[in-house]
């Protein structure tokens, strides 16, 4: 559940009814167990701890137990059923990356860091920022975006804390605080930051001493100081971090662009030799693939699920168990991800326990959007033909469930084919179109039946010549007949004048 601190009233800037829509409205995430909720578990018996010096330190666990910063010999004392995880700050990164393309939906311009700040331990501070002012009219202004966060936000399996702010900076020090009421205007900065401690500001600790020593305590006594003496005293790096700070300063840092492709690894906390145990970090896997695909606005049809193993009790590094998967249409929804996984590995026994999961997705399609009608009927049914077709895939393989795809081909018994169900259909230029033939029988007799003599009524003509190409030429007159109730599909081959029967309508 996310941490947020209750902050009364709105952006009157920001609301419905006709006002104005804010140009920059940073809402920034400050996450202080980043470090932990990166390797998939932030559970109250772990803690991520680092090395400052000869001692080791806690980063990130549960605030309740053990406070970052704190020495890791004192937690072992007091708490000695805690197990302290090793950082992986590449695991870090690829969770902010998935992070980030959840929050996309709510703007477009983003910028993340994960910094360690020398002041306090080298603790890693985790900070997400997205500029919400131009999407406000789209969810009916700031109250209803925010709601739409928070719910979304709850579900993510992170802690947080949100500030709202025009600049990046005080949207940070909102955030870092916890106060998240917002500031909708760089004109009220100033006021908003009066009162805050002066301490909350990330300056150096010898600035820090000397701004306390002339009496300074508060954001905004410092703020009404001229520039130059400050700049003159203790540096341009720490009147620029003011400017900044107020948006008097354009703050230019990277942004965030969705990656070309999606790759996500997620290290497991022990072995696990069950299919059961890989359920969890799946879901939370396929969940950030569909909020990635989601950002990009497109789905896919094929993506890859990597099992490692490790290595064996000599030393020896497992092979790889890589899962192929495909789709029977394109898809970005993460529960209809979640089921082809699930039937999958169902079928895929595990030869050794399994350390780690890689999942990739390389290739993208625009899922196809349907003709929506009155009681969704008809999209509801090529939903569930997609979902049973996947599965007999995932469990029978797709080598055993094929489909009927069309040939660009006159002669009847060579105008069609077996597809895989999961491949791609034909396009419309490589296939007949059946709108412009005569009406033609499902039921086909593959060879055509001689028959003894011509049908005593026949109705309809089409002339079929073909095949000249690959040398099996043919010359038929088609016609339509009828025998005992059904309706026959016969033709009289122009070089023999023999009759056969080739279709039947039942």
């Amino acid at each position: 559940m996310p941490r947020w601190h209750a902050g009364g009233g709105g952006c009157a800037a920001a609301g419905t009814g006709g006002e104005r829509l804010i140009a920059m409205l940073w809402l920034c995430l400050h996450l202080p167990q980043f470090s932990l909720e990166a390797l998939g578990d932030a559970s109250a018996s772990q803690v991520v701890t680092g090395r400052r010096g000869a001692r080791r330190w806690v980063l990130a666990g549960a605030a309740d137990r053990v406070m970052p910063g704190t020495d890791w010999g004192t937690v072992q004392t007091l708490h000695p059923d805690i197990r302290a995880l090793e950082r992986k700050p590449r695991s870090e990164r690829e969770a902010m990356q998935a992070l980030a393309a959840w929050a996309y939906r709510y703007g477009s311009e983003l910028v993340w860091e994960i910094t360690e700040s020398e002041l306090d331990y080298g603790l890693p501070c985790a900070l997400l920022w997205v500029d919400i002012g131009t999407s406000l009219k789209l969810f009916g202004g700031l109250d209803a975006l925010l709601a739409d966060f928070d719910a979304g936000f709850a579900d993510s399996g992170h802690v947080g804390q949100r500030g709202l702010a025009p600049t990046l900076e005080a949207a940070a020090l909102l955030a870092r605080l916890g106060l998240s009421r917002p500031v909708c205007d760089a004109a009220e900065l100033p006021a908003a930051l009066d009162g805050l401690p002066l301490a909350a500001l990330p300056l150096e600790p010898k600035i820090q001493s000397a701004l306390k020593a002339v009496g300074l305590s508060g954001i905004g006594e410092l703020l009404k100081l001229p520039a130059a003496p400050l700049a003159k005293r203790h540096g341009p790096a720490f009147t620029v971090y003011l400017d900044r700070l107020l948006g008097r300063r354009p703050d230019v840092r990277p942004r965030f662009r969705l990656l070309p492709k999606y790759q996500r690894r997620f290290d497991l906390m022990s072995e696990v030799e069950h299919i059961e145990g890989l359920l969890f970090p799946l879901q939370r896997m396929t969940r950030e693939l569909g909020h990635f695909l989601k950002a990009r606005d497109t789905g896919l049809q094929a993506f890859r699920l990597t099992l490692n193993h490790g290595r064996a009790s000599g030393g020896k590094l497992q092979p790889e168990t890589v899962l192929d998967l495909r789709l029977a249409s394109p898809a970005r929804d993460a529960d209809r991800l979640l089921r082809v996984l699930r039937e999958r590995l169902s079928r895929t026994p595990l030869p050794v326990p399994v350390r780690s999961l890689k999942l990739t997705a390389e290739h993208f399609i625009e899922p196809p959007t349907g003709q929506g009608d009155l009681f969704e009927s008809r999209a509801g049914d090529d939903e569930a033909w997609s979902q049973l077709v996947e599965k007999l895939i995932a469990r029978l393989g797709a080598e055993a469930v094929t489909a009927l795809g069309l040939i660009a081909d006159h002669r009847p018994e060579r105008s069609w084919r077996l597809r895989a169900c999961d491949a791609p259909p034909p396009s419309p230029a490589a296939a007949t179109s059946l709108a412009e033939l005569p009406p033609r029988p499902i039921w086909l007799i593959d060879p055509p039946k001689p028959l003894s003599a011509a049908p005593a009524r026949i109705t309809g003509f089409e002339r079929l010549e073909g095949g000249w190409w690959d040398g099996d030429d043919v010359m038929r007159d088609y016609y339509q007949s009828e025998a005992q109730g059904s309706g026959l599909w016969v033709f009289q081959d122009r070089q023999t004048q023999a009759w056969f029967l080739q279709g039947i309508w039942a």
